[in-house]
């Protein structure tokens, strides 16, 4: 870097008498513009050799003082673009100081929001809010095994799936794991009853109906059989279940806990800056 330095005395025979004097060195002046060292020393690539140097440090301050030649010129013979430049000003400053208070706002939502969100708090609200959960689709709880065609456990996952006993589950997952190409086991996770119908090849006119009067359902393509019981649903424009809402639910509080967070932060700041006579509002 010490090289460097003396490479850009080099290229310019810059007397401390033709400049105010000041504590950085100043490297090239045009109007009241300046250009200091340090300045310039921050577009120079690291590890860059002195030859490359040399040309980037002359081309890089021939830039500079011809563009702010010409921002000069256009300030003093052209009020207008003047104006435009205030303007421009202050809408950078105003989102200078708008992007300061989102930092500072998320920094303090970090530090301070508190995301553990216990049952029953979801509970509470949930019961306090079921206005608001009024389902759009049906959803079902489901037992379901996609078999090759061929498979020799047709048969006994089919027994298995009609006369279901909560003690099967784990025949049933043994088979699926071992033979099924897809299946889903959870009986305690309601799902879309759409999405179970991009993967079964079901005719449906009537979903509803369908899902009310259909507990076990087989059904085959030229290269799989799809099993699958439901084991409970629920008709869209009914009361949707809490476990499905859940994680919707959680999102909620968290962020009704933000925006008190960031409520109670304004009215702090803002009595802070009271207290230390901050404020002052002219009669």
């Amino acid at each position: 870097m010490i090289k460097f330095i003396y490479i850009i005395g080099a290229l310019f025979l810059l007397s401390s008498c033709d400049f105010k004097q000041d504590e950085r060195k100043l490297i090239a002046q045009v109007y009241d513009y300046k250009l200091y060292e340090d300045e310039l020393l921050e577009r120079i690539p690291e590890g860059i050799n002195y030859d490359d140097s040399v040309l980037l440090v002359s081309d890089y301050i021939n830039q500079w003082t011809h563009h702010h030649a010409i921002l000069q010129k256009a300030k003093t013979n052209d009020l207008r673009i003047e104006s435009e430049d205030l303007e421009l000003e202050k809408q950078v400053e105003e989102y200078r100081n708008t992007m300061l208070i989102y930092r500072y706002t998320k920094r303090l939502i970090e530090q301070k929001l508190d995301t553990i969100v216990d049952y029953e708090e979801v509970e509470v609200y949930y019961d306090a809010h079921k206005e608001e959960f009024t389902l759009k689709d049906d959803i079902v709880q489901v037992a379901f095994l996609k078999l090759p065609l061929e498979s020799k456990n047709l048969k006994q996952i089919r027994k298995l799936l009609r006369d279901y006993k909560e003690e099967d589950n784990i025949k049933i997952r043994k088979i699926a794991e071992d033979k099924a190409v897809n299946y889903f086991l959870d009986d305690n996770t309601w799902i879309l009853f759409d999405d179970l119908l991009k993967e079964v090849p079901l005719q449906t006119y009537n979903k509803s109906l369908y899902l009310q009067n259909n507990k076990f359902i087989e059904v085959k393509d030229s290269l799989f059989t799809y099993m699958l019981r439901i084991n409970n649903y629920r008709i869209q424009d009914n009361l949707s279940p809490l476990s499905f809402e859940y994680d919707r639910i959680r999102t909620i509080i968290i962020n009704m806990r933000k925006m008190e967070l960031i409520e109670r932060m304004k009215r702090d700041v803002f009595i802070e800056a009271q207290e230390k006579g901050a404020i002052n509002i002219a009669n």
